[in-house]
């Protein structure tokens, strides 16, 4: 037929691939042509040329074979689709949006970072540091970081930037429970039914006492 003109070199192959279809016998004998001229033009056995070939088909066969078992391990380990997962619980979204509103408002009564702290009492930031974690051993202020820095509230602090001592036994009964920074400092700022509504860091001048109760009332209630 066609193809049986094409030369007696090819007729051991035609025979081979007799019961393929026209187009793939086509397609062969082109390949073994191909195969004969690669060798001769780098200088190779035809043989070598047909291993490296071999390889290369069963490699792509492995990996088709392969391939519908892979994107089944994928989608195992990729579990639920994106679009059936809330990547973000909406509480978690509502909670840090609550504390971002509460930080930005106990920012708003102020606080002294470190540096302020030193420059107005004539120290070194190395010095200030020292001096803010004393007073802070020994519960007489507390500290909060914000974008990276220390803040001391400004309450805890009278005109002398000096530690008010009034705050100190509230500060100790909370810390006892694990209440500090951020948490302690919303305490102080929030209306106290144990102060029958009033808030625990105005009271402090008039009645520390009453506030330090509060707090000792607050922490067994925690506790």
């Amino acid at each position: 037929m066609a193809l049986a003109a094409a030369g007696s070199g090819k007729s051991h192959t035609l025979e081979a691939l007799g019961g393929l279809p026209v187009e793939r016998q086509r397609f062969a004998v082109l390949l073994a042509e191909a195969m004969r001229s690669v060798a001769d033009e780098i200088d190779v056995p035809e043989s070598k040329v047909r291993n490296v070939l071999y390889r290369l088909v069963q490699a792509g066969l492995l990996q088709e074979r392969r391939a519908p078992e892979a994107r089944k391990d994928l989608a195992r380990t990729l579990g639920p689709s994106l679009a059936d997962v809330d990547p973000v619980p909406y509480a978690t979204v509502e909670q840090a949006r609550r504390l971002a509103a509460l930080r930005s408002s106990l920012l708003r009564e102020g606080a002294f970072s470190t540096a302020a702290i030193a420059e107005a009492r004539g120290m070194t930031s190395n010095n200030a540091r020292q001096w803010i974690s004393r007073h802070r051993k020994s519960h007489r202020l507390f500290t909060v970081t914000h974008e990276g820095e220390t803040l001391v509230p400004a309450f805890l602090l009278d005109k002398g930037l000096e530690p008010k001592r009034e705050s100190q036994e509230a500060i100790a009964a909370l810390r006892q429970v694990g209440e500090d920074g951020w948490a302690l400092w919303a305490w102080f700022a929030t209306p106290s039914a144990w102060l029958g509504g009033r808030v625990p860091a105005e009271v402090l001048a008039t009645d520390p006492e009453r506030v330090a109760e509060s707090a000792r009332q607050r922490a067994a209630a925690a506790a």
